[in-house]
């Protein structure tokens, strides 16, 4: 009998031990698992960090966020790597659609804010010249791109569905031209924030080039720091100073010749390649803001 318990007991241990074995997955199954999970976490996070997202798109945010749930509890829990994977999969490729979405209806919101603003300016024309059938033509239609980062000229992600917007605009109406200009805050030598807002209202022209328009309605010129729309003593003011303001008109002449209402004593004069050239700055890079820091 207690020869009978002794194997039995044996057999018990053995079995434990087995089963145990049996349920620990390979090393090549957990890192496929973890592989696929991080890959997935990584793209809901980047969708999750995406304000639009937010605003357009949560609830497909929402589903993407609890089939990456799923797919950890089925690893963690059952150590499923078919299921895992495939459920980590489902979150990347929702995380994906959610962004796509939400990129998508901002940039329709942004259309329609856009005809509405129109809407409104043709009023205001008719308003003030209601026997000429033209007079929208020469009205001029200002809207801004904020959010540049200090010292770079790369266009925010958030401004896009504007951008996207404009050219909509601008290809319902192949007879307006554009004018943009590239501002800065004071930190830094003068001459480089003049240098590095031309290269803002640059990317701006690119990314509408990119979006269809012909760079031929397209001129660029840069302010530098020379246009603030808020001080410049607060963090808060310079960021609004960091901006590429954008103006769209019927001719480049009716838009530019108007560069005095900007209050601009550092704009840039339009070339016939609608490039522009910085000018007033008489050969000086004075020093503001915090002397020897980068331009903002």
């Amino acid at each position: 009998m207690e020869h009978f318990i002794r194997s039995s007991t044996s057999a018990l241990v053995a079995g434990m031990i087995a089963a145990g074995c049996a349920s620990t997955p390979s090393a090549s199954d957990t890192a496929a698992a973890n592989a696929a999970i991080a890959n997935a976490g990584q793209a809901v996070d980047h969708a999750a960090g995406d304000p639009n997202v937010a605003r357009y798109a949560s609830s497909e945010l929402d589903r993407a966020t609890n089939s990456l749930g799923k797919a950890k509890a089925a690893w963690n829990d059952k150590h499923d790597l078919q299921a895992s994977t495939q459920l980590a999969y489902l979150a990347q490729q929702r995380a994906t659609t959610a962004q796509e979405l939400a990129n998508e209806r901002a940039a329709h919101e942004a259309v329609a804010l856009a005809a509405t603003r129109r809407d409104r300016e043709v009023a205001a024309a008719e308003a003030r010249h209601p026997s000429s059938a033209t007079a929208v033509n020469v009205e001029q239609v200002q809207q801004g791109i904020g959010g540049f980062a200090s010292g770079r000229a790369e266009i925010p992600p958030q401004a896009m569905p504007a951008i996207a917007a404009l050219a909509a605009e601008l290809k319902n109406n192949p007879g307006r031209v554009v004018v943009i200009d590239g501002h800065t805050d004071t930190v830094g030598p003068s001459r480089y924030n003049l240098a590095l807002g031309m290269q803002r209202a640059r990317a701006v022209r690119a990314a509408l080039v990119r979006e269809g328009i012909e760079s031929s309605r397209i001129t660029i010129r840069s302010h530098g720091e020379g246009n603030p729309v808020a001080s410049n003593d607060t963090s808060a003011g310079r960021e609004e100073n960091r901006r590429v303001q954008i103006l769209t008109g019927a001719s480049t002449e009716s838009l530019t010749g108007s560069s005095s209402q900007m209050g601009s004593s550092q704009g840039a004069s339009a070339t016939s390649s609608g490039e522009g050239r910085p000018t007033g700055q008489s050969g000086q890079t004075g020093q503001k803001g915090q002397n020897g820091q980068r331009g903002q």
